[in-house]
């Protein structure tokens, strides 16, 4: 005869069985799908044209706050801020397109790059411009602050967005 313990431990161990069939009969969880490259293309897109304005307006206060502008400088400062708004005017630009989805589309890919670098290049080249005319009303200790300010804001310098 089977004793009391005996019984109860058939009793979960036929639960256990039981539950496990159970777990093995599931369907398992699907895996997950590859994240939207071109949903959250649009999206940084949106966010990084939604905030250019402004942190282009907080790089050019740092930039004079970091160089100590003085008041004999104050006209030159304002006409390079009023340059460094113009040079990016061609990257602000791109905000008015949204990137398309090129995927799968290696021409529209690179016309997408190549719009994207020409941006980039006529910013750059206004940018220098601006702080070319600049430059020379700058003491030699403002000119190194300024060069580490463009170095700071990464690739192109103070007009990235």
């Amino acid at each position: 005869m089977l004793n009391r313990k005996t019984m109860m431990a058939a009793a979960v161990a036929g639960l256990a069985l039981v539950g496990s069939a159970v777990a093995l009969a599931q369907t398992p969880p699907a895996p997950p799908s590859p994240p939207d490259r071109d949903a959250m293309r649009r999206q940084m897109h949106a966010t990084m044209c939604a905030e250019a304005p402004a942190r282009l307006a907080g790089r050019i206060a740092y930039a004079e706050v970091k160089l100590g502008i003085t008041d004999a400088q104050k006209g030159a400062w304002q006409t390079f801020a009023t340059e460094a708004r113009a040079a990016a005017q061609p990257m602000l630009k791109l905000c008015d397109t949204p990137p398309a989805n090129t995927r799968g589309d290696a021409a529209a890919e690179l016309a997408q790059r190549e719009r994207y670098l020409t941006a980039s290049l006529e910013t750059t080249k206004a940018m220098r411009a601006a702080i070319e005319k600049l430059t020379p009303v700058l003491t030699a200790d403002q000119r190194t602050k300024l060069a580490d300010v463009v170095r700071m804001g990464g690739r192109g310098g103070m007009h990235r967005h």
